[in-house]
């Protein structure tokens, strides 16, 4: 592994620090504003943002969205699985719905594989099914516990997985930052347009909180697209899973949702398997890029 690819692994792994404190603050806020509200925030402070500095950084004009079905499809993408996310942790504690969530990785290798020829080795495979019988073992569904949430909290996963498979696609073709920004604009329109109906007044100390929410989410996300840029996917999918380390200690202080020793255990399956998913392949050098 090249210092490349373990810059890309780091900036993921801060990133996914970052974005829990996000999430917790949607949570919070879905209990006092509708969820609908909190979503709207997400992505208009998000493109309020990123859009505000990449026209200083690099001018008005690339404020201008980039007609791409690539970029359209990815924006859509993100907004699908957020919008998903925060219904689901609306309803259930976050670290449950973050474990639904990490079916993101699994199925992100899998579409890398296919869609990239991305060569996936067969420890990444074992590492990764692992990790899934993780979150099945923190979760335990059964027909006494089982909530249609649970589908909710997996199609934000899927929706993420897709995020991240076409952000490799226009990773070199526009500064990261401006593609935050672009990232936002199909959710922040489409929130814009929802949120009338349901829209109520938030208070002062609301408005700041909606405020970081989409601006913790939006740095997040820089640094995700940076990571990406130096790392491939299937070696990235794995390390999502950190996620759940901030998000968990997020959810006991703020929420008091302590998880019990199954979801703990299932938890620390996940993590080890994303520690075991390092590759251990004889280094190469790389042909010239042209």
């Amino acid at each position: 592994m090249d210092k490349r690819q373990l810059t890309g692994i780091l900036l993921l792994v801060i990133a996914l620090q970052i974005l829990p404190v996000s999430d917790t603050l949607a949570k919070h806020l879905s209990a006092s504003l509708p969820v609908l509200q909190v979503i709207w925030a997400r992505f208009f402070f998000h493109c309020l943002a990123t859009g505000l500095y990449s026209s200083w950084r690099y001018g008005p004009r690339l404020l201008l969205p980039t007609v791409s079905w690539v970029l359209t499809a990815r924006s859509a993408a993100l907004f699908f699985a957020v919008a998903l996310f925060y219904v689901a942790i609306h309803q259930m504690p976050l670290t449950t719905a973050l474990t639904l969530w990490f079916v993101e990785p699994f199925l992100l290798t899998i579409l890398a594989m296919l869609v990239f020829k991305e060569k996936v080795a067969p420890l990444q495979w074992l590492a990764i099914a692992v990790g899934f019988l993780g979150i099945v073992l923190a979760i335990r569904p059964s027909a006494d516990n089982w909530q249609w949430s649970y589908l909710i909290g997996l199609g934000a996963g899927m929706g993420y997985a897709v995020f991240l498979l076409l952000t490799r696609v226009v990773e070199s073709k526009i500064p990261a930052i401006v593609s935050v920004y672009q990232t936002g604009l199909v959710g922040c329109v489409l929130s814009s347009i929802a949120v009338i109906p349901v829209w109520q007044t938030p208070s002062a100390v609301q408005w700041l909180q909606l405020m970081a929410t989409g601006c913790v989410a939006a740095s997040a996300h820089f640094l995700i697209i940076k990571a990406f840029e130096r790392a491939q996917a299937s070696l990235l999918a794995p390390f999502t899973y950190a996620e759940v380390i901030t998000a968990t200690m997020l959810g006991v202080l703020v929420f008091g949702d302590v998880p019990d020793r199954w979801a703990y255990a299932g938890l620390a399956i996940i993590i080890l398997s994303a520690i075991a998913v390092v590759p251990r392949e004889p280094r190469r050098e790389e042909a010239p890029q042209a």
